[in-house]
């Protein structure tokens, strides 16, 4: 039996001054007015981390061997803003969406699915974040990092 569909979110950080922070945010080729962080489906036999990894490979060229750290939050995508959300079946409503974070300073090699990327501080980052989740998702990344308390998995 296959896995139900299953999501992972991944924010890049890189920290600039003592306290200041930028994080990456994404372009998406498919709808240029969603901006967000990484992401991707979870595969048969991995586990988060390791989607979360290979994803953040996949679309920014981070290395496979690399700091991880999970966030709190957790969202919920409708199915039906997946092409293949049919092949799930009637009873996949709703795709559990996870997040995480990735200390990044290197140079982020873009797939086809994004169009650009910024280096942004916080408060422009969140502004230009299109859905609230993933709003959530980063307001925890910046309070971890300014609090200290990062999740490493």
């Amino acid at each position: 039996m296959a896995r139900k569909p299953e999501n992972v979110h991944i924010y890049l950080y890189r920290k600039v001054f003592n306290d200041e922070y930028e994080y990456a945010i994404f372009q998406r080729s498919d709808n240029p007015e969603w901006w967000q962080g990484v992401s991707g489906g979870v595969e048969d036999g991995e586990t988060y981390r390791q989607a979360a990894l290979r994803e953040s490979y996949e679309e920014a060229g981070t290395p496979l061997e690399i700091p991880i750290y999970r966030l709190d939050t957790v969202s919920y995508l409708p199915s039906d803003i997946f092409e293949e959300h049919t092949a799930w079946g009637k009873d996949v409503v709703v795709c559990p969406m996870f997040f995480f974070a990735i200390p990044f300073s290197g140079d982020i090699v873009l797939s086809g699915e994004h169009i650009q990327v910024m280096w942004l501080k916080y408060q422009d980052a969140i502004n230009l974040v299109y859905f609230h989740d993933q709003k959530t998702a980063l307001w925890e990344l910046n309070q971890r990092l300014l609090r200290g308390n990062m999740i490493r998995i």
